[in-house]
């Protein structure tokens, strides 16, 4: 492996629900088992006792935040195309390393120029931009001081799951709001009524 690897997830197909991801239509338990396979693979390598593996998504999913986003400084460009700097909702985000703090939940506002920014401070590299400049490190979630060795297993399905979302002959038109609520009333047993 190299210092430094991004990984994503199988996305074709998400129309149809069978991708990897957990994107809608998706079956969550692919992404569940791609999150597993990686991890698995990671805990399981002669890299483990030196690697921080970062899980972070890229979407909040829509759901209602309590928290609004804050502002971050932009470089010159993003503001000539009209970013305003906004962060955006909060995403979740996993440590998983040797010097990870075990049942820790950090106070500190990261984002994703947090990764690039503890990616620089561990090369030396200079930052890119003033975002990732100022961007708080990740690396202030980890705990140097006390590397665990072992990481914990888990028994996770390996999948794939789900089936199309639509037949054949409907994949040609994208179901409205009320065929997808069915579809998941009927599937989950839910009560449901039309208006």
């Amino acid at each position: 492996m190299p210092n430094v690897a991004f990984v994503e997830p199988r996305f074709l197909n998400n129309e149809l629900g069978t991708s990897g991801d957990d994107h809608p239509f998706a079956d969550i338990r692919n992404g569940e088992a791609f999150l597993d396979l990686i991890y698995q693979t990671v805990t399981h390598s002669p890299a483990w006792p030196r690697t921080v593996l970062v899980f972070t998504f890229d979407e909040w999913g829509g759901f209602f935040d309590h928290v609004p986003p804050t502002n971050a400084p932009i470089p010159p460009a993003d503001q000539a195309v009209g970013n305003d700097g906004l962060r955006g909702f909060r995403v979740p985000c996993l440590i998983v390393s040797p010097f990870a703090r075990r049942e820790y939940v950090s106070s500190v506002v990261f984002d994703h120029t947090s990764v690039l920014r503890m990616i620089e401070w561990r090369w030396r590299l200079a930052p890119l931009t003033v975002r990732d400049a100022t961007a708080n490190n990740l690396a202030e979630a980890l705990d140097f001081n006390a590397p665990r060795r072992r990481a914990p297993q888990f028994l996770v399905p390996a999948g794939p799951f789900g089936v199309p979302c639509v037949s054949t002959a409907a994949a040609a038109s994208v179901p409205d709001k009320w065929q997808i609520l069915r579809a998941m009333a009927n599937v989950y047993g839910w009560p449901l009524e039309s208006p």
